[in-house]
């Protein structure tokens, strides 16, 4: 064969390589995300005044809620345990606002017992057997007062008797979530009802989200028909300072106990906030108890404001091709949640990339969003450098 011949084949070759190597598939693009795996609220967390020695907690509802403080181990928590006791009531006999519900005739047994958990000096509400009271005052006089009589009645009334009234509130409890808590009875007297000050925060604002309870929680007095003084709620702190509830307890075994809720506005929305305090040992318990869980339910409140947790321009990932340096992905907007700093929420990049290996600078491939509580934001995720396509001499030599 000719010299001639043999470079034309040799030279076809190459051609014939060459555009098969033009024309092959590049490498697909591929995203790295660069978003932190646990954000958190820049700035320095703001201190609490946490009481020592104590179980106690705050969280302001749909921002987030501080580590509880102090021991862990359930204890005792006194007439705390009635806000359970309401719960129920409340779910077998659901009421509206301006409904009393049916009426329930105070039997002599009823009225024993009044007259025995009056003499021993528990907190108590007057009956007398034979008078008719309704469901709401009822419940009035389960969480004003506090009236381990009452509470003991609404428990025969849903339950049948206190066992099985336990029973229910020990099965309720488990489906919400409360797993450090054990009730004896609807009382909260004996000490083998205990919980953990989250625990009981954590029911409060479920409760408070009844606009029964949330009513009748806030009421700082009442009366009931017949019977004077005024019965006055063991929490004086109601109808003072923006303070709307929400319930205290005490017995010599779980020491002053309390759960306060109160409103605070930041911009045009409103959160409450919640402090909640138990086992705290002094002569006046639930005085020395609300003493630390308002200045706590305070800078819970103060501590909330606006922080940007997405910043315009921010970098939050890469396309990365093989023929040019990667492409940073940019944040198109900014973004703000209500919290305080040192608050971790979650953050997650969504992106659809479109297919080829062109893109123009500020083209948008996808989504940043980020959650805290029930707050929820997104932006754009947009190109920060054109993609090229790969040159000529790339697809020759890769």
């Amino acid at each position: 064969m000719r010299t001639s011949s043999i470079a034309a084949i040799i030279v076809a070759i190459i051609v014939v390589l060459g555009v098969v190597q033009v024309v092959r598939p590049v490498a697909p693009t591929t995203v790295a995300t660069a978003i932190p795996s646990s954000p958190k609220i820049s700035g320095t967390t703001p201190p609490m005044p946490w009481p020592r020695g104590v179980q106690a907690d705050a969280e302001v509802t749909g921002i987030g809620a501080w580590p509880e403080q102090g021991p862990s181990s359930p204890i005792p928590i006194g007439s705390l345990a009635k806000m359970m006791t309401a719960d129920l009531v409340l779910k077998a006999h659901p009421l509206t606002v301006g409904q009393n519900g049916p009426n329930l005739t105070v039997t002599p047994q009823d009225a024993a017992i009044y007259q025995q958990d009056s003499s021993s000096h528990q907190s108590v509400m007057y009956v007398k057997s034979g008078e008719k009271l309704s469901e709401f005052l009822l419940l009035e006089g389960l969480l004003v007062p506090s009236g381990n009589n009452i509470a003991t009645m609404l428990g025969n009334w849903i339950g049948g008797n206190t066992a099985h009234f336990a029973q229910e509130m020990n099965a309720t409890a488990k489906s919400l979530g409360l797993h450090h808590t054990y009730y004896h009875g609807p009382v909260g007297l004996d000490p083998a009802t205990v919980s953990t000050a989250a625990d009981q925060m954590r029911l409060a604002t479920i409760m408070m989200q009844n606009p029964i309870f949330r009513e009748i929680s806030a009421m700082p007095q009442l009366s009931v028909p017949g019977q004077t003084p005024l019965d006055y709620n063991y929490n004086n702190l109601i109808g003072h300072h923006g303070v709307i509830g929400v319930k205290t307890g005490s017995t010599t075994q779980s020491g002053g106990c309390v759960v306060l809720a109160k409103n605070f506005r930041v911009g045009t929305h409103t959160y409450t906030a919640y402090s909640s305090v138990i086992g705290v040992n002094h002569v006046n318990q639930i005085q020395a108890a609300l003493n630390d869980a308002y200045p706590l339910l305070n800078a819970a409140g103060k501590a909330i404001g606006s922080h940007t947790v997405i910043s315009q321009g921010e970098t939050v990932g890469a396309i990365k091709v093989p023929w040019q340096s990667s492409i940073p992905l940019v944040t198109a907007k900014s973004a703000k949640f209500i919290g305080w700093a040192g608050l971790h929420y979650s953050l997650h990049l969504t992106t659809h990339v479109p297919k080829g290996n062109t893109l123009a600078a500020g083209t948008v491939v996808g989504s940043l969003t980020a959650k805290l509580g029930t707050q929820t934001v997104t932006v754009p995720v947009k190109t920060a450098a054109n993609l090229n396509p790969p040159s000529i001499p790339y697809r020759l030599t890769r």
